[in-house]
Order: C-alpha cells, then structure tokens, then sequence
C-alpha cells in the first residue's frame, strides 16, 4: 500500500480514532485493485464479504426502494469506508455497490475480518462505531431535510455530494437529488435554476457543476 493511501485512510474520521495497533491489524489483511467503471463490488442481496474502502475514485451504494425504481443512497468518496453493516450482523446486503468511473478499492474479507475479531474482539467495537456514525449521519441529514426551506436543503446536498465527488462537478440524475431532499422533480428543477440564475450552479448535460462554491455555502447557512 503506498503511503498516500495510508495519509488518506488515516485522515477519515473513523479509521484514523481506531487504534494504530488495530488499524494495521486490518490493512495488514487488505487487497487493493482497480476496477473499471460499472464494476459491481457486491450487489443487493449478496452474502456479506467483508469491509471496504475507497482509495481513488467513487462507489455509490444503490437502492431499489419499488419495483422499476432506482436511487442512490450515498456517494462514497476516497478514504470512506462502507460495507459494515453486513459484516456486523452477517446479512444480506442492502445495496449495490457499484463504481462510478474508474476507481481503486481496498477489501478486507469477511473471513479474514473474523478471525482478527476472533482475536481481537475491540474490532467488533470499531465496525460498530463505524455504523453508529453512518446512522447518525443518516439522521442528522433526515432532520436538517425536514426542518430547512427547500434551497437550504438543496445548498447542502450539493455541497456535500460535490465534496463526495472530489470536484465541482455533480454527475446525478435530478431524481435521485429530489429524492435526498423530499420534493418532486418539478420542484428541484424550478430550485436548480433559480441558483443558476443566481451564478452559484450551472447545470449541464447529465451533470450540475458547481461554479460559486462560497455563494452554495452561503445558501447552505439559510
């Protein structure tokens, strides 16, 4: 593993509080590879097979909440880590993880996750810290949803996914966007332009780039 990706894992906010003595318990069973654009790491239904990461690139997670419905759940950027949910409760998995462009992945399998837990039990501990901090942030966006104005909700889901997206630019159906936020596409369209009438966006093929990234955050604050 290079040293950059070790900086880089090592500045997520929840690798880097576990224990160095853990954490190199961990990598030292990692595998690392590159996938091409399109990969599926695991899909909906599957078996848990251990942890991930994102070093380069982005996975999202994919739901199916009705039949012939599709959205996206999160947009993992490089140093997150996902898959723990499967791991801690060995169910199926919820979502697909498939890779949005071309991307490198670090894996620790489930089998070997078990036998260091085995061991070690405070990593049980750690992978459940890691859910406990997806399922807070999961909340916080629920509540920060239902309390703001729409263009405060929409600020703040364009910041964070263009964060996720290590760029300015948003490659998202405007479905899924509306869906983040609670509204109908109609509604996140009249929003969208609005903000690009403001110079804060402009929105483009397939894509909303961000073009005045202190006024998104300016409409972010409300």
């Amino acid at each position: 593993m290079l040293a950059a990706d070790h900086a880089l894992l090592d500045a997520d906010p929840w690798f880097g509080a576990v224990p160095a003595e853990r954490r190199a318990l961990l990598l030292a069973q990692a595998s690392i590879r590159s996938v091409a654009a399109g990969t599926r790491l695991y899909g909906v239904g599957d078996p848990p097979d251990g942890l991930w990461a994102v070093l380069d690139g982005q996975v999202r997670l994919i739901g199916y909440p009705a039949v012939g419905a599709e959205l996206v759940v999160l947009m993992m950027g490089p140093g997150t880590w996902f898959g723990e949910l499967s791991t801690l409760d060995a169910g199926p998995r919820p979502h697909d993880a498939i890779a949005f462009g071309a991307a490198r992945v670090l894996h620790i399998g489930i089998e070997a996750f078990r036998r260091l837990a085995g061991a070690t039990p405070e990593l049980w501990w750690d992978i459940a810290l890691l859910a406990c901090a997806h399922q807070r942030a999961s909340l916080a966006f629920m509540m920060n949803t239902l309390a703001q104005p729409i263009p405060v909700r929409l600020a703040r889901t364009l910041a964070g996914l263009a964060r996720a997206a290590a760029g300015d630019g948003i490659a998202l159906r405007q479905e899924d966007i509306a869906a983040m936020i609670g509204v109908s596409r109609q509604t996140l369209n009249k929003a969208l332009k609005a903000m690009e009438r403001e110079g804060v966006i402009a929105l483009e093929y397939a894509r909303i780039r961000v073009v005045h990234a202190e006024g998104l955050r300016r409409l972010a604050k409300g």
